[in-house]
């Protein structure tokens, strides 16, 4: 959709510095962000890079476990709920995780 209207509005230098901080915090152009507010959309803080790194690394213990899973249910190796049990523990590390950086913060 093409956009044509333009919209021009004053602000003091302390509610720009404010709005400038959140626009950096949301990884949003300002005139994004500002759509997103107008349709009461809801505006997350960008995760940091390290929580790229952490979920990827909680994955890969998460798929070397389920590979351990896959070969003890084949083979009749050993106690199979315990691995379970560790994956189970992981997902839910991951869900923390995500939950953490993405957890819905109060007003200011």
């Amino acid at each position: 959709m093409k956009k044509k209207n333009e919209i021009k509005i004053r602000l003091s230098d302390e509610e720009l510095t404010a709005l400038n901080k959140k626009v950096k915090l949301s990884g949003l152009s300002r005139e994004e962000f500002a759509r997103r507010c107008f349709a009461n959309k809801r505006i997350v803080e960008l995760p940091p890079v390290d929580y790229g790194k952490l979920i990827f690394e909680t994955r890969r213990v998460g798929q070397n476990l389920n590979r351990l899973l896959r070969i003890a249910y084949a083979n009749n190796y050993f106690n199979t709920p315990d691995i379970k049990d560790c994956l189970d523990r992981i997902r839910a590390v991951e869900d923390k995780i995500h939950s953490s950086f993405f957890a819905q913060k109060p007003e200011e």
